[in-house]
């Protein structure tokens, strides 16, 4: 299938490259492999299922741990599902957060056939002023879910306190530049794509890059968790944002890989400490407090 679609793109780039943009930017959107794996489908029977209303569809939403907790928030990378962050919705549950997972649209349980970025940003902002924080709240997102939170956050005025990256893109249009390399897109081709994706943003595509949306983010504490080895987005995007993003620290991980990575007692352990790490920091400024 991959080398039927290259030699089309191919093709089509050569003899008619708006089209062939056209078409790669339609293909972009759709999430071609939604399967909900087996180690998956228990979280969907134990999790308290809530929806959201969104015009575009009901949001699937999951709740786990006690509702007076902190609020953690858990976004799933492309081509996966709420139930990929379960490992860690579940260790933090038991720590007594109040965490919240769902599917982004065309994921999961959803009947839509395309998302992107704009799609998934509205939805992550829905969720956030649905649940309507009055604290500070904490996120944990995954690949593509950490494109998604930093895009939505650098569009509102809420504060997060824990942000964790388990791994994520950096420049959206490098991402375009990754793909069109795949598909054997053309430079004009590929061009229209970065038009269209304009259209739709509406706003330069240079400007929508991680690594400078600190300076519109709320937060308190920023954690890159990377495979040294990830196949799938190297290493070098977490350098570039870790780089740039104070309040930030970079932690790599070996032989985990993109996806294992979700269920890796290790990097499990790691984002418990960094919660944990927080609480007595927390603790020790109410104790400063109180003695004065």
């Amino acid at each position: 299938m991959i080398k039927l679609i290259q030699t089309y793109f191919k093709i089509a780039s050569a003899i008619a490259p708006r089209m062939a943009g056209n078409q790669a930017f339609e293909l972009f959107q759709r999430p071609l492999n939604k399967k909900i794996r087996q180690k998956e489908m228990a979280f969907f029977r134990v999790a308290k299922m809530f929806k959201i209303k969104h015009y575009l569809e009901d949001i699937q939403c999951y709740e786990l741990g006690n509702p007076d907790g902190q609020l953690v928030l858990l976004v799933h990378g492309w081509e996966s599902n709420a139930a990929s962050m379960s490992a860690i919705g579940l260790k933090l549950a038991e720590a007594g957060h109040h965490v919240i997972l769902f599917n982004l649209p065309a994921h999961g349980f959803s009947k839509l056939k395309k998302a992107n970025i704009k799609i998934c940003k509205e939805v992550l902002l829905e969720v956030i002023n649905h649940l309507n924080p009055k604290q500070p709240f904490s996120i944990v997102s995954h690949s593509f879910g950490s494109a998604v939170t930093a895009y939505a956050l650098s569009k509102t005025t809420h504060k997060v306190d824990q942000l964790i990256f388990l791994t994520s893109p950096n420049k959206i249009t490098q991402i375009f530049e990754d793909y069109a390399s795949f598909i054997k897109l053309s430079k004009k081709a590929l061009n229209q794509l970065c038009h269209k994706a304009e259209n739709l943003l509406h706003e330069p595509l240079e400007g929508i890059s991680a690594d400078s949306f600190h300076k519109k983010i709320r937060y308190n504490r920023l954690l890159l968790i990377h495979d040294t080895n990830d196949k799938i987005i190297p290493k070098a995007n977490s350098i570039a944002i870790y780089n740039q993003w104070p309040k930030s620290e970079l932690h790599f991980i070996e032989n985990t890989g993109h996806y294992k990575m979700l269920w890796d007692k290790k990097t499990l352990d790691r984002i418990s400490k960094q919660f944990s790490d927080n609480k007595d920091e927390n603790q020790d400024k109410s104790l400063y407090a109180l003695a004065f």
